[in-house]
Parts: structure tokens; C-alpha cells; sequence
């Protein structure tokens, strides 16, 4: 960008302004009255933090640490230090913010400064807030609050906040309704005017807006109680709304707390009242402001993104800058010519104009890389919205032949016709399994890495449980499914993950099912290298679909993205192959194709297993009269009572007892002679980890087992630690459930055994 020569004098004057205007306000940051006392305008930092000026505030903090060094001024060192992490906090720089206010709050402490202290705890606790840093905001708050008390400060009430907002954002419902309740008294019998200000000014409607907020969130722990009781909906609608978002004015989440408050309040016409019309009215103003709340927390993080840059290099300017005027100082000392002052001023002026091209120039490469970058997540939206539109037809269409199979079965007297209804009940539930669980695998799976549980099993076992799974699907559309597995020792065991390597092969299978309309298809095991600790294997699912053109192969293992080789094909998720690639990483292999359209693709990979021989223990039990295996199972969910029952029932030898409450389970295992616990997590009186550690109190010896929905990955630890011997995932396959129930049965009759012969 170019100026006309004409406008040259115009352009300095009014960079001059400029300069000056800026230096003036850093003197007003930092003042010094008579060379006698130097104070910190608070006042004109928070003014420029509340208009959302970070970016000068921070340039001016800048230059007060550096006057506050060179001139050893501790106490406004200690401010500016504090100042600059609680804006570096509200630009969502966490890391640098803890460490401004951890320096600010050790020159305190050699200072013996209280009330420095008590600002830069508040600070750090309210970092450690946004930061979702429990650990650390656990380990500093009482120390906090007890120095904001023996201050009788206004800290103490923010810090309160701050411990409401952290039990909210972790789920700990008790703690935040006993917190905030106790909050709402203490504000009102609270004269803020008798309050020891921890700032040279009073805020602004502190108390207003402490008590909205507090009053804001005792509202949802009430309704969190108990949803469906109209009595702990009264104090969410005596909140005022347009008071909630007045006081929420200064609030990045402001949008996201009207949406969750209106959201409650559909919670109420839909649980309470039963009343559909204001249920709607809801939760359509609640998704309006959840909208904008993204708006919002997109431009936010745009923004600080922004300012980072701007602020690195501002950093790196008044670094040059002060260099500079300390040169131009030793050289005022030597030459006092006035030829060499205006040689320096000119120089200066050309250096700003340099500096000041410079950063238009910036601007607009920054700019530029803006707009893309919002067509990028535009195009992401769109990507991730369209998703959705063909997730939710993916769950029902599965859902609709559930439902709509059962009652055909129900209606239906022909035997023949009624196992096939059955057959494809079966089916559509196997799918609708396979899906949820890659909807929630994909989510894992970008966050964490995948941890293998490996055990030894066969690999024609875990290819016969994948072909039993998806062939009903083959059946239904008439396609023929092809197995081979290359022949080895019977006594010749691998150490796998079952349940991670199965997925892999169920989604490629369910994939060339999806787009095959006629033909067959075909999975294949070959037997690539071996040594005596190691084998390798070559895996092939391959079909006569309508194949994959070259072009889209850059995109068909990316989540969101591989809509475009569907096309009108199939509505498919597009998760199955995203997953199959990324679990894969984990056996340290990867995935690759060979494709004609219209004619079929072969998938293929290769992964190297841990050989390990599998003993097959014998043992020559004594003859003694076989007893029943009697089972006792603990489940709130009726259905799953009467599906679990069933199942053990129909093992030869078994018989069981089963009881919905946990604390009745545990009398029923006090008074009868159970041998077995089968135990599930969630259960609202006390869940399954409770109920298992007070039976280990007094029975430490009866196999317990959880039957649980829950990712066995992620509880195991917490079952461990309770007391419970294994996991049975649900849903499971009926012969697997039935080989650890009567493994464990197995081993009951050989202590059976043990105890005979001793005696």
C-alpha cells in the first residue's frame, strides 16, 4: 500500500499523534506524582479488559514490568505481573497466565502483602477454573478463602463463585446445590459498603451480579435433583432472563448459560408438565443461543489467536524499541549537535514508516489467511451438518425394522415366517450395535490412543464370530459370503485384542455388504511369514460392489469427509472405514485397496501376531454328586433382568435369583448361599461399585461379574479396584456369556473337589 509524496507530511503527523497517544497512556498506567510515590491505574486496565482491549492492555503491562524493574518497584512489579495473567487468562493462554500470577503472588509473599496475595490466589483460582484444573484449584481454595476472611474482602465472594462454577463443570450436583445455597444466604446478609475493596475502586453491581449468578446455578442443582418434580423448577423461572444476561454481560459463556437455562426450563414442560407446545417454544430458544455461543467461542478463539501473534510481536518490538532508545540516550550524552538530534528524529520517522508498512502489510496476509480459514470451518460445518442429517437416518432405519419386525412377529402364526422376521430383527440389531459403537469409537479414538488387551484366542474363532455377525445382513440381500483361513496347528494360539481386531473386520465386512447390490463376498486369512515367536498374516475382505474410482481415494478412510464416493450409492456414516484405519495404528499396520468401478474392491492388510500355545488343562476331578450353580443377579432394568435370566436358565445345571436394588442384594448375599454375582455398574440407589465392596467386606471369596453396557476399557480399573473378578460387556454373544459363566462354575466344582478329598 502506497501514499501519494503530497500526503507524506499528513501521514507523520498523524503517526507522531499516535505514538504520543499511546505513550501517554502508558504514563496514566504507571504514574509518578512528584518523583515521590509511584501508583497503578487499576482503574484504566480493567476499563480496557472490559471493552476487550487485550491487546493494549498487554503492551501497556509490558512496559509497567519493565518501569517496575528498572526502578525496583516491587509492590507495582507484583501488580502488573497479577494484571497481565488475569488478561492473559481471559485470552485463554492458561500456561503463561498461572505463571504471571504464581510470580506475582511470590513477590507478595517477601512483600507480606495480604491483600497482593489474596488478589493473585483469586486470579489463579479463576485460571484454574477456565483451565478445568481441578487438581490444582482443589489444592490452593481453602488457603484462599481463609485469607479473603480474615480480610473481610470481596474475594472471598468471587473465589466462592469460582468453586460453584468448578463442582458445576464437574458434575459434583451435592457440592455445587450446598455451596451456592450457602452462597445466596451469605450474600444477603452481606454489606458489601462494610467490605474491605481488594481494588482502588468498587465494581460495579458486584452484589447484583454475584447473587444472579449464584441464584443462576443453585437453579439447575435444584431441577438436577429431581426432573420430574415441579416444586424444584420454582426458583430457574424467578430468575428474570433479561437480568440473567445483564449480569452475564461481561461473560465469554453468557450465550451458553442462556441456552442451558432456557434448556432447563424445557426439561420442565417435558418432564413436570407434560406440555409439549412450551416444552418446543424451549428448546428452540435454548438451541438460538447454543448457536450462538459457538459464534461466539469461534470468534473468541480467532480472536486470541490474533492477539498472541500481535502480542509476540509487539514483545519483540519494545525489546528493539527500548534498545534503541537506550543508543540513542549514550548518544544524546556524547554528540549535543543539533544536526545529529534531527539525523536521529528523521531516522526514527523513516523507521516507523518502515515498521508501519510493514505491519499493513502483515494485516492483510493475515486477513487473507482469516477469510480462508473461515471458508475452511464454514465448509467443516456444512461437512459435520450433513453428517448428522445421514446419521440420524442410519439410526432409523434400524430402529423402524426393529420395531416394525417385532410387531410383525407378534402378529404372525406361521412358524417359518416368524424365524425370519426373527432373523432380521437379529440382523437390524446387530447393525444398529455395530453403529453406535462406532459413533462412539470415533469420538475415543481422536483423543486417545487405542491400549490392546491382548489374550490368546484363535483366529478361525474370531472370523467365525465376525461371519455370524454380518450374515444375516448378506442373507437379506441375497449376496453369498465366502470364508477362507488358511490351515494351522490346532494347539497354535495368538495373542489378540478380540473385541478391537473383530471391529476391524465387522466394519469391512458390514462396508462390502453396504455396496454390493449382487455377487458375493469374500474374507480371506493367508499365511504370509513365521518364526517361532511370530506370524504374519495377510487379511482380504473383498467384494463384487460397485467398486471406487481412483480419484476418491485421498478421502475414503477420512470421518466426515468420504462423502463423496457415495454418492447416491448409500446413506452410510462414513465412520466404518475411519475406524478400521485408525485401530490398525494400533496393531502397527495400516489399510489399502485395489478397486474397479463397478466390478468390486479388495481391502487388504497385514499384521503381525505374538505366537502363544494355549494349554488346555485336563484334570481328573473326583466323583461327586454335581450340584446346581445357583446365580444372583443385580440389575435395575427389568428387560435386561428378564434377558439375563433367560440366558442363564437355558445353561444346563444353573439356576438363579434376581433383585433390582443394590442394597437388597447385598442382604441377599448376607443370608443365602449365591455362587455366583452377576452385578450391573448404574443403578440409582448405589451403583454396581458400592454394592461389590460392601459384599467383599464380608464375602471376599464369591466370583463377582459386572454386566454392563459401559466400555470395559474404561471401568476397568475402577472394577478392580472394587472388588469385581471380570466384565461382560453388553451386548454379548450368548455361546461366549455361557463359556465364562460356566468357567467360573467349572472352577467352583474343582474347590468342590479339593475340599472333598481333604476331607
Amino acid at each position: 500500500m502506497c501514499f501519494p509524496k503530497s500526503n507524506a507530511v499528513i501521514v507523520l503527523f498523524t503517526l507522531l499523534f499516535f505514538n504520543w497517544h499511546l505513550i501517554n497512556a502508558q504514563e496514566k498506567l504507571v504514574t509518578n506524582s512528584n518523583t515521590a510515590a509511584y501508583t497503578f491505574d487499576s482503574y484504566k486496565l480493567d476499563l480496557l479488559v472490559k471493552n476487550d482491549s487485550l491487546y493494549k492492555a498487554t503492551i501497556l503491562l509490558n512496559d509497567a514490568i519493565s518501569f517496575s524493574k528498572k526502578h525496583n518497584l516491587k509492590t507495582t512489579q507484583a501488580k502488573s505481573y497479577n494484571a497481565l495473567g488475569n488478561v492473559l487468562a481471559k485470552m485463554a493462554n492458561f500456561k503463561k497466565a498461572e505463571s504471571y500470577l504464581e510470580k506475582a503472588l511470590q513477590i507478595y509473599d517477601s512483600l507480606n502483602n495480604k491483600k497482593g496475595q489474596d488478589l493473585a490466589l483469586s486470579g489463579l483460582l479463576n485460571t484454574y477454573t477456565q483451565e478445568k484444573n481441578y487438581a490444582k484449584f482443589d489444592s490452593i481454595y481453602p488457603k484462599a478463602q481463609q485469607l479473603s476472611k480474615s480480610l473481610n474482602s470481596e474475594i472471598y465472594f468471587l473465589n466462592l463463585e469460582n468453586k460453584i462454577k468448578r463442582d458445576y463443570y464437574d458434575f459434583n450436583n451435592e457440592s455445587l446445590l450446598e455451596v451456592s445455597s450457602m452462597g445466596l444466604k451469605l450474600l444477603n446478609t452481606t454489606d458489601f459498603a462494610a467490605l474491605n475493596i481488594s481494588k482502588e475502586y468498587h465494581t460495579e453491581n458486584l452484589k447484583e451480579n454475584l447473587i444472579q449468578s449464584f441464584k443462576y446455578y443453585n437453579a439447575l442443582a435444584q431441577v438436577k435433583v429431581d426432573q420430574s418434580n415441579p416444586t424444584n423448577y420454582r426458583l430457574l423461572f424467578s430468575i428474570n432472563n433479561e437480568e440473567l444476561k445483564a449480569s452475564l454481560n461481561t461473560d465469554i459463556n453468557s450465550y451458553r448459560k442462556i441456552a442451558t437455562f432456557n434448556y432447563y426450563k424445557y426439561l420442565y414442560y417435558t418432564n413436570a408438565k407434560k406440555n409439549l407446545d412450551s416444552a418446543n417454544k424451549y428448546i428452540l430458544k435454548s438451541d438460538n443461543y447454543k448457536y450462538e455461543a459457538l459464534v461466539n467461542i469461534e470468534a473468541k478463539n480467532s480472536r486470541n489467536g490474533d492477539l498472541v501473534y500481535k502480542i509476540l510481536d509487539a514483545e519483540q518490538k519494545l525489546a528493539l524499541a527500548n534498545e534503541t532508545r537506550k543508543q540513542d540516550a549514550l548518544t544524546s550524552k556524547i554528540f549535543l549537535v543539533s544536526t545529529i538530534i534531527m539525523s536521529i528524529t528523521l531516522a526514527i520517522i523513516l523507521t516507523s514508516f518502515y515498521f508501519y508498512f510493514k505491519a499493513r502489510k502483515n494485516i492483510c496476509k493475515i486477513n487473507d489467511a482469516l477469510t480462508a480459514s473461515n471458508s475452511k470451518l464454514l465448509a467443516i460445518d456444512k461437512d459435520r451438518l450433513e453428517f448428522f442429517s445421514i446419521l440420524s437416518h442410519e439410526l432409523r432405519t434400524p430402529i423402524y425394522g426393529i420395531s416394525g419386525l417385532a410387531t410383525l412377529i407378534d402378529q404372525e402364526s406361521d412358524d417359518t415366517k416368524k424365524q425370519s422376521y426373527l432373523d432380521s430383527l437379529i440382523s437390524s440389531s446387530n447393525y444398529l450395535s455395530i453403529l453406535i459403537d462406532n459413533i462412539l469409537q470415533a469420538n475415543r479414538l481422536k483423543f486417545e490412543d487405542k491400549n490392546l488387551r491382548l489374550k490368546p484366542d484363535k483366529i478361525e474363532k474370531i472370523v467365525n464370530h465376525v461371519v455370524s455377525t454380518v450374515a444375516i445382513a448378506a442373507e437379506n440381500k441375497d449376496l453369498k459370503l465366502n470364508v477362507y483361513i488358511d490351515e494351522s496347528d490346532k494347539n497354535e494360539y495368538i495373542l489378540v485384542d478380540k473385541v478391537a481386531f473383530s471391529q476391524i473386520l465387522i466394519n469391512l465386512a458390514y462396508n462390502a455388504i453396504r455396496y454390493t447390490k449382487k455377487g458375493h463376498i469374500s474374507i480371506n486369512v493367508f499365511e504370509k511369514s513365521r518364526n517361532d515367536k511370530e506370524i504374519t498374516l495377510r487379511f482380504e475382505v473383498k467384494d463384487t460392489g460397485i467398486g471406487i474410482k481412483e480419484e476418491h481415494r485421498s478421502v475414503v478412510f477420512s470421518a466426515f469427509e468420504n462423502k463423496t464416493f457415495l454418492n447416491k450409492n448409500s446413506s452410510g456414516s462414513g465412520l466404518g472405514l475411519y475406524i478400521v484405519k485408525t485401530l490398525l495404528k494400533s496393531h502397527n499396520s495400516d489399510i489399502d485397496f485395489v478397486s474397479t468401478p463397478n466390478e468390486g474392491t479388495c481391502f487388504f492388510f497385514e499384521i503381525t501376531f505374538q505366537l502363544s500355545t494355549k494349554v488346555e488343562r485336563t484334570s481328573t476331578v473326583a466323583a461327586l454328586p454335581k450340584r446346581d450353580m445357583h446365580v444372583l443377579i443385580v440389575d435395575d432394568n427389568k428387560i435386561n433382568l428378564l434377558i439375563t435370566k433367560k440366558n442363564i436358565e437355558k445353561i444346563e445345571g444353573y439356576s438363579c435369583q434376581t433383585i433390582s436394588n443394590g442394597k437388597e442384594a447385598i442382604s441377599l448375599v448376607k443370608a443365602k448361599d449365591f455362587d455366583l454375582v452377576l452385578m450391573d455398574i448404574n443403578m440409582p440407589d448405589m451403583d454396581g461399585y458400592d454394592v461389590t465392596k460392601h459384599i467383599r467386606m464380608f464375602n471376599p471369596n464369591i466370583p463377582i461379574l459386572a454386566l454392563t453396557a459401559l466400555n470395559s476399557n474404561e471401568i476397568s480399573s475402577k472394577s478392580e479396584a472394587a472388588g469385581i473378578d471380570q466384565i461382560i460387556t453388553k451386548p454379548y454373544i450368548f455361546e461366549d456369556f455361557k463359556a465364562i459363566i460356566t468357567a467360573y462354575g467349572h472352577n467352583l466344582n474343582q474347590c468342590d473337589t479339593i475340599e472333598a478329598e481333604a476331607i
